[in-house]
């Protein structure tokens, strides 16, 4: 009874709510779409990682997607990559403790790098 509930909420609300939540719990998250191959989104993202003077902590493959894990000065941030085909790249950024501004900044950086893609 109480599943059947909570699928109608979810259905209700769009699942929003559940899905922003993230790994971290309490997080901002950024998606972004790429029309670029993996092969050039995720060094555009360790790039940016880097020149924001943070230090990747992991690189994991989770599900068939690629997970860049990075911190500074406890800031943590995780980067998910996903190739939807060959030439498109999605791209999901999460903040520990909600900080949408970084995850936002995260994604325009690596926008620049790859020239607006």
């Amino acid at each position: 009874m109480k599943s059947a509930l909570l699928v109608v909420l979810c259905l209700i609300a769009g699942c929003s709510s559940l899905d922003s939540a993230g790994p971290f719990g309490g997080t901002a998250a950024n998606t972004r779409t790429f029309e670029a191959p993996m092969a050039r989104v995720k060094p555009a993202f360790i790039s940016t990682i880097a020149s924001m003077g943070m230090a990747v902590s992991a690189l994991e493959v989770r599900g068939g997607r690629d997970v860049i894990k990075a911190r500074k000065a406890g800031s943590v941030v995780e980067i998910e990559l996903e190739a939807v085909n060959k030439s498109t790249t999605r791209a999901r950024v999460v903040a520990k403790g909600g900080d949408d501004a970084m995850a936002a900044r995260i994604i325009r950086q690596a926008e620049k790098i790859l020239g607006g893609t």
